[in-house]
């Protein structure tokens, strides 16, 4: 966990707790049974929904959210620079070093791909896969965390609803309707206050993330088919800049990157249909 996220983190409790006590006594706010119901009907619900592999892959990757390391343009343009002149000079095989050391398996991918001699249209419809494939399985985890942002509130105002249903049916006097429907709101309290200070938050990073991913695979896409046409490097740094200075005009429109499968589709279709300066004959 990055140290952004531990300051957001203790700032976020720090700020709940002071407003909590200048309400008054903190054991005010404290209803274990209502926590439990909104938590465990969260998870519950997400398990439900969801297969085992898709909630095993999101808690993979908030787990290593903040050590995800994205590549700049600018440090793109200068792998790729120095890998055409490194293919002119030694050979497509002198590539694999460079690639692995870049540590992004994508790049890895794309490059294993040129070693071994596949054609420029079937390096295309490969890298294009393995781009639905990712679009694919950030939506499945970014629907897990929508999914638990809508549950967390609903199921407090659940828990406030038993809890004022059983007040009603026990209790006779008026007083102690009033002290007990007090402690019934917790529930509906702690559902809010889980989905818009923890979920919808790491949804939002999410996305972000998968934003940022996208136009680093679509850079990277453009510099292996350039090396699978053996540009040069002038060409090759040429070629990124024209996709880099174009890329407002490549991203789906709205935050949720892979929320929807049209989204996908235009992205391919952009990708597709773009000619960027300097590229010779584009592969399809």
């Amino acid at each position: 966990m990055s140290a952004k996220t531990i300051i957001s983190l203790c700032v976020a409790a720090l700020v709940g707790v002071a407003a909590l006590a200048l309400g008054g006594d903190l054991a005010m706010f404290v209803n274990p049974v209502g926590l439990f119901l909104v938590l465990g009907g969260t998870v519950a619900g997400v398990f439900l929904a969801f297969p085992w592999q898709t909630i095993q892959d999101l808690w993979s990757q908030l787990a290593n959210l903040a050590r995800r390391k994205v590549l700049s343009n600018q440090e793109l343009e200068k792998i790729f620079y120095d890998m055409a002149r490194l293919q002119r000079a030694e050979g497509a095989l002198a590539l694999e070093e460079p690639a692995r050391a870049a540590g992004n398996p994508f790049l890895e991918l794309g490059v294993s791909l040129v070693v071994d001699g596949i054609k420029p249209a079937q390096i295309r419809e490969r890298l294009e896969q393995e781009f639905e494939f990712f679009f694919s399985r950030r939506s499945a985890q970014r629907a897990v965390l929508s999914l638990m942002g809508r549950l967390a509130p609903a199921l407090g105002l659940a828990g406030t609803m038993i809890g004022l249903i059983r007040m009603l049916h026990t209790v006779k006097d008026p007083a102690a309707v009033a002290e007990g429907m007090s402690v019934a709101l917790l529930t509906t309290f702690y559902g809010i206050m889980l989905a818009n200070l923890l979920i919808l938050p790491l949804e939002r990073k999410l996305g972000e993330l998968t934003r940022s991913e996208a136009v680093e695979m679509t850079l990277i896409t453009e510099g292996v088919m350039g090396l699978a046409q053996d540009l040069n490097g002038a060409a090759l740094q040429a070629r990124l800049e024209s996709f880099r200075r174009a890329g407002g005009s490549l991203r789906p429109a709205g935050a949720g990157i892979a929320a929807k499968s049209a989204e996908l589709r235009s992205w391919l279709r952009n990708l597709k249909a773009f000619r960027p300066a300097g590229s010779v004959g584009h592969d399809r």
